[in-house]
């Protein structure tokens, strides 16, 4: 399948060859579930969380901010008798019902309570990634005492690695390395309209041989459910640039009838940078459409390249 996207104006040119998706490289993540981004049954929220284990879907990402989406999790895995599933957690950022709270606690005591009480809700003994929480949030003189405290919960064998959860500045560059992180988890920064993160802090991310982890691979819906509100809204988190984008992308695929979804998802997921790609399903529906977008034969083949220019 080769498409080409051209306009008055060319903005980017990007290459990828689409593949079937391997389940390993998802993770579910459940911030959507517990109601971050509005309204959830929280039902429907453990039912699909089931569903996705039964799909496959083994690696899930929750954390303490995220409303009470720990304990949503932490109830389906009690009752789960299947394969032990991969648990990442976070640790920083305190417990909000919506995405724009800014409260956090890094301080020693506040980080090993934060994890402590995630084993207890979790129902596990150990977490598999530990992130430290938006960085952002970290005060230049707290960053060095946070990643200590992490490495010595590492050590003590209450998480098996640790990760940068979130997007950093320039006071955090200096401690991006394999000498304390094992992962990093972005968002926003690394999508089909936008790739910033991949000529600036994704390759230092790869020379220290850091798990890339890409979330937001819809741009937090600008690239889904949400493309109508923000057209026409024109949030000021979106650049107008991405905006226009996104506008004349999904203009190619309604007259080409290719999913500007189903694009954006393999745009992520086939990057080899990518170690992992977080879906932000909310509820059942959003991630069984996301799984078949994923899953499309049609617009699969290892011989096919998917070529456009915006």
């Amino acid at each position: 399948m080769l498409i080409n996207l051209e306009t008055d104006i060319q903005i980017f040119k990007l290459t990828f060859t689409m593949t079937l998706p391997s389940r390993d490289k998802i993770v579910l993540g459940t911030a959507g579930l517990a109601g971050i981004w509005g309204p959830v049954n929280f039902t429907e929220s453990e039912q699909t969380i089931h569903y996705a284990l039964e799909q496959g879907i083994y690696h899930f990402d929750t954390s303490p901010a995220y409303a009470n989406a720990e304990s949503i999790l932490g109830k389906v895995l009690y009752t789960w008798k299947g394969k032990t599933p991969f648990i990442s957690t976070k640790a920083g950022k305190l417990k909000a019902d919506n995405p724009d709270s800014d409260t956090y606690d890094f301080s020693p005591d506040g980080l090993i309570r934060s994890v402590s009480e995630s084993l207890e809700t979790l129902k596990i003994s150990c977490i598999d990634v530990l992130f430290l929480h938006d960085p952002t949030g970290l005060k230049p003189d707290e960053i060095k005492a946070a990643i200590d405290i992490l490495l010595e919960i590492k050590s003590k064998g209450w998480a098996k690695q640790i990760g940068i959860g979130g997007n950093y500045g320039s006071d955090f560059t200096s401690y991006v390395s394999s000498k304390y992180f094992d992962h990093f988890m972005g968002f926003n920064r690394f999508n089909i309209l936008n790739q910033e993160a991949l000529m600036n802090e994704y390759l230092a991310l790869q020379n220290q041989h850091i798990s890339i982890w890409q979330a937001s691979p819809l741009y937090m819906g600008l690239l889904g459910s949400k493309f109508g509100t923000y057209i026409k809204e024109n949030p000021s988190w979106i650049p107008k640039s991405h905006i226009q984008r996104a506008i004349e992308l999904n203009e190619y695929c309604i007259k080409t009838a290719v999913s500007i979804s189903a694009l954006a998802l393999h745009f992520v997921y086939d990057n080899p940078l990518i170690y992992k790609m977080v879906l932000g399903a909310s509820n059942f529906i959003e991630l069984k459409q996301s799984l078949d977008w994923l899953d499309d034969k049609t617009l699969i083949s290892d011989n096919h390249t998917l070529n456009f220019t915006v």
